[in-house]
C-alpha cells in the first residue's frame, strides 16, 4: 500500500468522523482543546484534513479525535487502519440492504465481484419464479445502491474457465485486488465455509457479517448479543442483561434488540411488551432507527406491519416514542437529501391508509402535521396521492396545511388528480420497479 494513498484515506476519515458527529471545524478545536491537545485556530483542523501535514502530525491528529470522540480502544484500532479492501458477498447483501453505505463509509474500496452482481440480477429478475417478491426487491435495492455508491469497483472473474465455485470466484477476485493494491482484503459474507477455501490466503480473510456488525460498533461479543435477541419470556427478571453498549447495538441484519422485538410478531404479544420495557429500563432507545433497510424507527415499524396496532400504540403511549421521528440514516449525519430520508410515522400511515393509526397520531400533542419528507410531500399529500379520501379529511380536520407544495410544486389536489388518472402513487413505484427488472437495468 502506497505512503500517499494511506495518509490521503487517514485524512478522508477524520473529516468524515467530525461531520458525522455533526462537529464544525470552529468545534473540532474546542473538543480538542478540552482534552488538552491545545491548537491554534480551524486552519489547523484544515490543514490536516486536507492532508498538508506531515505523516507524524496526522497520526496524533488522528488518535486526539478518536478521543475526543470517546472511541473505546478497540474502535480507535479500527479507526486507524490504513486503506482496506472489502467484497461482500451475495448472503451478507442480502442480509443488510444497505451494507454497501456501510462499508463504504469504512473501506477505501468496495469490490463487488460480476459473479455476485450475476447473482443479485436473477434474483431480482425472479427468473424461474424461485424467488420471494421481497427478496426481488431487496436485490433491486442492492444494485441499485451499488450503481450509486462513489467507492464501488465491479470486477470480473479472470481466472480458470473451469471454476464453477462461486465462493473460490470471489476469493479469486478478493486476492487479485491484494495483489493490485497491495493491502489486506476482507471478504463480508454470512456463509460459513469461507474458512476452509481461505486456506493460504494470508492477505484474504472472511469477516462474517455478524463479526462485521460487531467492529463497527466496538462489541466484541455478538453471539450475546444475539442470545438476548433471541430470548422471550412471560419475565425478564432472570435474563441476561444487555450491556450499555449492547443494548442499543446493531444485530447483523442492521435492526436493534428493541426493533427486532417489535417485528417478530411471531411471539406473543406480552412476551414482546415486557422484553421492550425491560430493553428501556436498561437504556434501549425507542426512537432508534435500524440501519440495514430504510433508516426507520420502531414507532414505523409498527404502523408498516400488519395488525400491529396495539403495539403501535404501545410504543406511542407507553414507551413515549417520537410521533415525529422521520427516516434517516443513523450513519449519515452531515449529509443531505439521502433517500427515503424524513418519512414520519404520520406520513407512513397516510400512505397505507390506515385510518385508525393517523387519528391516533393527529392526536397527540406532539405531532407535526405539516412536516415534509426529501421530496417535499406532507401526509396530506401522500394521502392522496394514494387515493386514501378518510385520511385526508382526518388529516385537514386536525389542520393539514393545503397551501404545501412538494419539490415538483405539486399540492394536494394535484396528487388527488395523478391518483384519479394514474392510479395509486405506491403502484407507480411498483411499476417503475418492474420495468427496470425488465429492462435489466
Amino acid at each position: 500500500m502506497g505512503e500517499i494513498k494511506e495518509i490521503a484515506f487517514l485524512c478522508q476519515r477524520l473529516k468524515e468522523l467530525r461531520e458525522k458527529n455533526d462537529c464544525t471545524m470552529e468545534g473540532m478545536v474546542k473538543k480538542l482543546n478540552s482534552i488538552n491537545f491545545n491548537i491554534g485556530d480551524k486552519s489547523s483542523i484544515s490543514r490536516v484534513e486536507a492532508g498538508k501535514t506531515s505523516e507524524t502530525t496526522l497520526m496524533e491528529y488522528a488518535k486526539k479525535y478518536c478521543e475526543a470522540f470517546g472511541m473505546s480502544e478497540f474502535q480507535k484500532e479500527q479507526f486507524l487502519r490504513g486503506e482496506k479492501i472489502v467484497v461482500p458477498d451475495t448472503s451478507a447483501l442480502l442480509k443488510n440492504t444497505h451494507l454497501i453505505d456501510e462499508l463504504s463509509g469504512e473501506y477505501s474500496k468496495v469490490i463487488i465481484p460480476k459473479v455476485v452482481i450475476d447473482e443479485l440480477d436473477k434474483i431480482k429478475n425472479n427468473y424461474n419464479q424461485k424467488y420471494s417478491r421481497g427478496l426481488s426487491t431487496r436485490a433491486w435495492e442492492i444494485i441499485n445502491a451499488i450503481g450509486k455508491a462513489e467507492k464501488t469497483i465491479s470486477v470480473d472473474y479472470t481466472g480458470t474457465i473451469l471454476e464453477d465455485n462461486e465462493d473460490c470466484k470471489i476469493i479469486y477476485v478478493a486476492q487479485e485486488a491484494s495483489d493490485k493494491y497491495h493491502c489486506k482484503v476482507d471478504i463480508i459474507t454470512e456463509d460459513v465455509d469461507y474458512s476452509a477455501y481461505l486456506k493460504g490466503h494470508e492477505s484474504v480473510a472472511a469477516l462474517h457479517l455478524r463479526e462485521y456488525m460487531a467492529t463497527r460498533q466496538g462489541i466484541i461479543n455478538m453471539d450475546r448479543l444475539m442470545r438476548v435477541n433471541n430470548y422471550y419470556a412471560d419475565s425478564y427478571d432472570n435474563a441476561e442483561i444487555p450491556s450499555s453498549e449492547e443494548v442499543n447495538a446493531y444485530l447483523p441484519d442492521g435492526i436493534t434488540l428493541l426493533i427486532s422485538c417489535v417485528r417478530n410478531f411471531n411471539i406473543p404479544f406480552n412476551q414482546r411488551k415486557e422484553k421492550i420495557k425491560w430493553l428501556i429500563a436498561h437504556g434501549a432507545d425507542v426512537n432508534r432507527r435500524e440501519c440495514s433497510n430504510k433508516h426507520l424507527p420502531a414507532l414505523s415499524y409498527a404502523i408498516q406491519m400488519k395488525d400491529q396496532y396495539d403495539m403501535f400504540v404501545f410504543l406511542l403511549e407507553e414507551c413515549n416514542a417520537d410521533p415525529n421521528a422521520g427516516s434517516r440514516n443513523p450513519y449519515g449525519a452531515g449529509k443531505v437529501r439521502q433517500k427515503n430520508e424524513g418519512n414520519m410515522p404520520l406520513m407512513i400511515a397516510a400512505w397505507w391508509g390506515k385510518e385508525d393509526y393517523v387519528k391516533k397520531l393527529c392526536a397527540h400533542e406532539r405531532i407535526s402535521i405539516n412536516q415534509q419528507d426529501e421530496n417535499g410531500f406532507t401526509a396530506l399529500i401522500k394521502a392522496c396521492a394514494n387515493g386514501h379520501i378518510k385520511c385526508r379529511k382526518i388529516l385537514m380536520d386536525a389542520g393539514a396545511d393545503t397551501r404545501i407544495v412538494d419539490i415538483d410544486g405539486k399540492n394536494y389536489e394535484d396528487h388527488y388528480n395523478e391518483y384519479l388518472e394514474l392510479g395509486p402513487l405506491r403502484t407507480r413505484f411498483k411499476r417503475n420497479k418492474n420495468n427496470s427488472n425488465r429492462k435489466g437495468k
